[in-house]
């Protein structure tokens, strides 16, 4: 009985392995009869991506069981100065590369003003039986940008003149150079004084020192060529400043009586503006003298007392002063073992 179980099992194992076998061979060959049912691209109107010539786009459609049955392809639109020669593409010209076709390329041609092209000619360097013996290219001409520039004239400047008080002008003469003959051989330029005669123009200058105040005033003098009937000199009370006073100065005095000291300076003329007092004194009050201690080294820390180590130093000089004598002495807190 268990033999007869077994075989069954053994049978539906096989039946189930021939029948995925089956289904597997199916599938590729239903694969490779997709595939082979493809048909050829059918491509519609090329639309130019601007005007009604030049590069564009165009569609593609295929039928069958196919992946991409739609796409847009590459193409070009011959436009009406385009038909006798048609312009290389990118797609010939890496064609022509693979299959060797190198040529000489001759000098581009006149613009044609009718078409506005201009070609030139490519001949073959190499002989190959696939390459063309010659071949034309056209293209657009540039825009001649010095068509309607003029030709530069260039002149010697000449000085200028001085102010006519009568005009408030002033001019110069300038003389060619270098230039064509439609060029002047001499131009004058003509221009403003500015406003010399628009109002009372001065220049700024410092007055001397002023003795009892130690000031200088800022004065203004008349500019020449200035408005008629304008004052020769301005003065600005308002814009004073300090004199400019510098001495050499003697050491302080002893103090007198009152407890007072003086120093005295003698003026340093080519450093400092006229109209300065020769000498100045400057009075400082005296001041005490400091305590002045002076001391010996310091001693080492003697036995513990009181919970206290003191040490000592000698006292040189100001040994009457208290101050000194609290400095003298040095203290630490101890314990006795």
């Amino acid at each position: 009985m268990e033999k007869v179980v077994l075989c069954v099992v053994l049978f539906v194992a096989i039946c189930e392995l021939v029948a995925a076998s089956s289904l597997a061979l199916l599938s590729r060959e239903e694969r490779g009869a997709k595939k082979g049912k493809c048909s050829e691209w059918e491509f519609g109107e090329c639309i130019p991506k601007k005007g009604t010539c030049g590069p564009g786009k165009k569609p593609g459609t295929r039928q069958g069981g196919c992946r991409n049955k739609q796409k847009m392809f590459k193409c070009q639109v011959p436009c009406a100065a385009e038909t006798a020669v048609a312009i290389v593409d990118k797609n010939r010209k890496k064609m022509m590369k693979k299959k060797g076709c190198r040529y000489s390329k001759g000098p581009w041609s006149e613009c044609d003003l009718t078409t506005n092209m201009m070609n030139r000619t490519l001949t073959l360097k190499k002989s190959n039986p696939d390459c063309e013996e010659t071949r034309t290219v056209q293209k657009r001409c540039k825009k001649n940008k010095n068509k309607n520039k003029k030709r530069r004239c260039m002149y010697n400047k000449g000085d200028w003149s001085d102010c006519d008080p009568v005009t408030n002008t002033r001019n110069r003469t300038l003389t060619l150079k270098k230039g064509d003959s439609s060029c002047k051989a001499m131009q004058t330029r003509v221009k403003n004084c500015g406003r010399a005669k628009k109002g009372c123009r001065y220049s700024h200058t410092w007055s001397a020192c002023d003795t009892t105040t130690m000031l200088k005033t800022k004065l203004d003098q008349l500019k020449p060529n200035s408005k008629d009937g304008c004052p020769a000199t301005r003065a600005r009370p308002a814009k004073t400043k300090k004199c400019k006073c510098k001495y050499g100065w003697k050491p302080f005095t002893k103090c007198d009586d009152n407890k007072k000291k003086v120093r005295t300076g003698i003026l340093l003329e080519h450093t400092s503006d006229a109209g300065c007092p020769p000498t100045k004194d400057v009075t400082k009050d005296c001041r005490k003298a400091r305590d002045i201690c002076t001391f010996g080294p310091w001693g080492k820390f003697g036995p513990c007392e009181n919970g206290v180590r003191t040490k000592i130093r000698t006292i040189v000089a100001g040994s009457d002063i208290p101050k000194c004598v609290k400095k003298s002495a040095k203290t630490k807190r101890c314990t006795r073992a």
